[in-house]
């Protein structure tokens, strides 16, 4: 039964990939819109931050600010949260290397002081949050009108 479950999504992988792929300009950029909807702090307008456990989600999000909004990598700004009973320096090593950045471009991470054991990761990381961060009036405003005027859009359509 495993191998047929496997199988058979390695199958429907395989045909979203050739369906879905490669994402063009706009496309892409819609993409890192609805993931900012989605994650992103949306109640600072003075930056861009997405938090996330699932370092696929943050490179993502990171390569979205690079390619589509033309973010420098020297901007980008990299806060952890962990837990008190983490080892601290390897999870900013192992975050420091998922992501290729340097770790001069780590803030101090924030430590909770509950115990990772008390959390479930089941299905998640257990190498704490990981939040990116990108300090831009402008760019936040961009950001946040381009979701409004979306779901303005839909909710009128809605009303049809």
């Amino acid at each position: 039964m495993r191998r047929k479950k496997e199988k058979r999504l390695k199958e429907i992988y395989e045909t979203q990939k050739k369906t879905i792929l490669p994402l063009n300009n706009h496309e892409f950029f819609l993409a890192g819109l609805f993931l900012y909807w989605g994650e992103g702090t949306k109640h600072k307008m003075d930056r861009l931050s997405v938090s996330n456990t699932d370092p696929a989600i943050i490179k993502f999000f990171i390569r979205w600010l690079r390619k589509a909004l033309g973010i420098s990598k020297k901007k980008i700004r990299i806060l952890l949260h962990l837990y008190s009973d983490m080892n601290i320096k390897s999870e900013i090593e192992f975050w420091s290397k998922k992501l290729a950045f340097p770790l001069s471009q780590f803030s101090r991470p924030y430590i909770k002081k509950t115990s990772s054991k008390n959390i479930n990761h089941k299905g998640s990381f257990g190498h704490g949050t990981c939040n990116v961060v990108v300090c831009s009036v402008p760019l936040s405003e961009k950001i946040l009108m381009g979701l409004k005027a979306i779901a303005d859009y839909y909710a009128h359509v809605a009303q049809r």
